[in-house]
């Protein structure tokens, strides 16, 4: 086998390694970052599924380099779990998009007081 062969094989085993870890751990995994804003965050109607929650859609960059809308889906409820969207973050004159994930519900905190 060619050395070249060897670290292709070694660098998928690395990224498959890694990428679970990172894409669960709710923390920002960088593929790309652009200087452009995505534009606004389209309008998705959704009916309530019992036992399901949305994911909204998000913009993301074609292989033509432009922005095209992703939509969204649903994913099954896990107990005791909260799911917490994903986002689009500016970080200097960078955006970069910040997986959503499950949370326990011991760790999502409500901030400020809410009046009716």
């Amino acid at each position: 086998m060619r050395i070249g062969n060897k670290l292709l094989g070694l660098l998928l085993a690395t990224t498959a390694a890694i990428v679970p870890a990172c894409a669960t751990s709710g923390r920002a995994v960088v593929v790309a970052t652009y200087e452009e804003p995505p534009p606004a965050a389209r309008a998705e109607y959704v009916s309530y599924r019992p036992g399901y929650v949305w994911i909204q859609g998000r913009w993301v960059r074609d292989y033509n380099n432009r922005w095209r809308w992703s939509s969204g889906y649903y994913v099954r409820e896990r107990p005791g779990f909260v799911y917490m969207p994903g986002r689009w973050e500016r970080r200097g004159r960078q955006y970069i998009w910040v997986d959503g994930g499950w949370r326990t519900q011991s760790e999502v905190s409500v901030r400020g007081s809410v009046r009716f």
